[in-house]
């Protein structure tokens, strides 16, 4: 007669305990790789700086040198688009360089830098390019 208790299907100690043993090694790593990780994204949020840019201004001012142009609609209408494609890349390239912008309206702290001016200088380079490569 057989002894149905003295047998076993479950695998032997050993076994479960180096699943256990990879399992934890397997959890460390990924959590020591998710620290660097981490530290590296939180560590470059700082490096960031924070500037303001008064787009109401810059438009504003373009508005008020357009509406004394003189200029036909349909002339003006591609000035405008040409601007407001310019005023975009130009805000675009300034995050792309590790700036977080903000609208200078939505700020109510006054210790953020202001590009506005840089802003302006860059979009009168780009629509000076755009004049130069249509001619």
């Amino acid at each position: 007669m057989r002894n149905i208790l003295a047998t076993s299907s479950a695998p032997p100690m050993s076994w479960r305990r180096t699943l256990g043993s990879a399992a934890l090694g397997v959890s460390l790593t990924l959590s020591t790789l998710w620290g660097v990780w981490a530290t590296r994204s939180l560590l470059a949020l700082e490096k960031r700086q924070v500037v303001t840019v008064q787009l109401s201004r810059i438009m504003g001012d373009f508005v008020e040198a357009e509406a004394r142009s003189g200029r036909p609609p349909e002339q003006t209408r591609g000035e405008v688009e040409a601007y407001l494609k310019a005023v975009q890349a130009s805000v675009e390239r300034l995050g792309r360089d590790g700036r977080t912008v903000l609208v200078a309206e939505a700020v109510v702290a006054g210790g953020v830098p202001d590009m506005t001016d840089a802003v302006r200088a860059d979009v009168a380079r780009r629509l000076g390019d755009v004049a130069r490569a249509a001619r």
